[in-house]
C-alpha cells in the first residue's frame, strides 16, 4: 500500500519569501540610520577626548621645571596629522622632525588613527610664560572633516593662568561646525 499524502517540497514560497524580505528591510530601516548615527557621535568623541588629554599634558609641561627656568612652552605645532578626512589617519602623517619633536616633549601621542587634526598653540614659547590673568596662556584645536565636503568641524580649548599662577581652562570647550 502506498501511501497518499501530501508531498512536501524543499524551498519556500513566494508569500514567504516576500515576507523574509518585508522583515529584513523593516530590520534595516530601524538598525542602520542608528548605527551611522552611533558612528558618527563617537567619531566626534575622539576630539574631546584627545583635546582634554592634550590639555593636561600641556598643563604638566607647564608646570615642569627645567634647571632653573620654570613655566615653559614648547613652539607652536600643528595641525597634525597634514590632512583629514572622512578616513581615520595615522596621527603623525605628514609631520615634520620639529612637530613630532614638539608633540613628544608634550608627552602627546594617540594610540590609534584618528579622523581630526590637532593643533597646539602657545600665548609665547619658551621659558619664563607669564600672561595676565584671564588671557590664553595656550590654545588647542581639532578640526575634522567627517563627510569629506571640506567643511570642518573645529573644536577649540583655551586655558590660562590663575591669580596663583595655576593653569586654569579658560571658559568651557568651544565648538563650531559640530557636524558640519
Amino acid at each position: 500500500m502506498r501511501r497518499r499524502g501530501v508531498r512536501r517540497r524543499a524551498g519556500v514560497t513566494l508569500i514567504e519569501a516576500c515576507a523574509i524580505f518585508c522583515l529584513v528591510g523593516v530590520a534595516l530601516a530601524v538598525f542602520v540610520p542608528s548605527f551611522i548615527r552611533r558612528l558618527r557621535t563617537s567619531k566626534l568623541d575622539e576630539p574631546r577626548a584627545l583635546l582634554e588629554e592634550l590639555d593636561r599634558r600641556a598643563q604638566a609641561y607647564y608646570r615642569t621645571r627645567q634647571g632653573n627656568r620654570a613655566r615653559c612652552l614648547p613652539p607652536e605645532v600643528g595641525p597634525t596629522p597634514a590632512d583629514v578626512g572622512p578616513e581615520a589617519a595615522p596621527f603623525l602623517a605628514g609631520s615634520t622632525p620639529e612637530a613630532e619633536a614638539s608633540w613628544a616633549a608634550l608627552g602627546f601621542a594617540p594610540d590609534r588613527d584618528v579622523y581630526f587634526r590637532y593643533t597646539f598653540e602657545p600665548a609665547e614659547e619658551g621659558c619664563g610664560v607669564d600672561v595676565p590673568a584671564g588671557e590664553p596662556l595656550y590654545r588647542i584645536r581639532a578640526e575634522g572633516d567627517l563627510d569629506g565636503d571640506g567643511a570642518l568641524s573645529r573644536f577649540e580649548r583655551r586655558a590660562t593662568l590663575d591669580a596663583d599662577g595655576r593653569v586654569v581652562p579658560l571658559g568651557p570647550l568651544r565648538v563650531s561646525d559640530r557636524t558640519e
